[in-house]
């Protein structure tokens, strides 16, 4: 976890698919805007936002030097996960007081290729908090996996070159889009301990107008293409009537 947060003091739910719960900011120049209410359908647009880019280096990813793989985006959270977090996150904001942040943690069971192999548990875990209009999503961990570590372990050449990286998230980056609602330049970004920390500060209102404006030009979108296709008809209609009355003439 980064520095910005403390142990856990009262967990909202868990189960097998993962936690929520509320705990200590741990850095007091940190006051955060809580309690604030926020629908969940705007914080599953916020999950739904967040993508981590892979740059195809590091264990297990090893490439000849200057033919590096080439890196790849895609969605931090699952469907399944932002269902599961996004009324969570909501009720741990609700809640939370100026000095809690939300801390957020969802696992994801993979199945062995085979019967020899048993099921692989992979944890992805961070904290949110609200401050003015932004929502600081912070992300310490990425499908963390022992397994997958214990390897490293074992790999002598690459423990020579850097330490073992628990967090995940030493090659890969955290992104956002809509971009129109991301803030590269938010003055009281919280503070890192870790060089693999990673975080995003969302204009959560700018989030929701953005938001309201795809829908709205899909909207209008969709109603053209229907007066199109009524005038269409109309024209085939008017031509049908058309060839009747010639029809009739002769």
């Amino acid at each position: 976890a980064c520095s910005t947060t403390a142990p856990t003091e009262k967990v909202l739910f868990e189960d097998d698919r993962g936690s929520v719960a509320l705990q200590t900011i741990a850095n007091p120049s940190i006051q955060a805007s809580h309690p604030i209410s926020l629908e969940p359908s705007l914080l599953a647009l916020l999950l739904r936002g967040l993508e981590i880019h892979d740059h195809g280096i590091g264990p297990h990813r090893r490439v000849v030097e200057g033919f590096a793989g080439q890196p790849a985006t895609y969605p931090l959270f699952s469907e399944d996960q932002i269902r599961f977090l996004a009324p969570l996150l909501a009720e741990g904001l609700r809640t939370a007081t100026a000095n809690q942040a939300i801390e957020y943690r969802v696992v994801t069971t993979r199945e062995g290729s085979n019967r020899l192999q048993s099921s692989i548990k992979e944890t992805t875990s961070g904290s949110l908090y609200a401050h003015g209009r932004e929502l600081y999503v912070i992300l310490s961990q990425f499908r963390h996996n022992p397994m997958r570590t214990n390897l490293d372990v074992g790999d002598i050449a690459y423990r020579s070159q850097e330490p073992l990286d628990y967090s995940g998230l030493r090659y890969r980056t955290l992104s956002f889009t809509p971009k129109a609602a991301l803030r590269t330049d938010s003055p009281d970004p919280p503070t890192m301990d870790k060089s693999t920390d990673r975080f995003v500060a969302v204009d959560y209102q700018l989030l929701d107008q953005a938001t309201r404006a795809v829908k709205t030009n899909s909207r209008s979108t969709e109603t053209l293409t229907q007066e199109m296709e009524a005038l269409r008809q109309e024209l085939e209609s008017i031509k049908k009537q058309l060839g009747n009355q010639n029809q009739q003439q002769k």
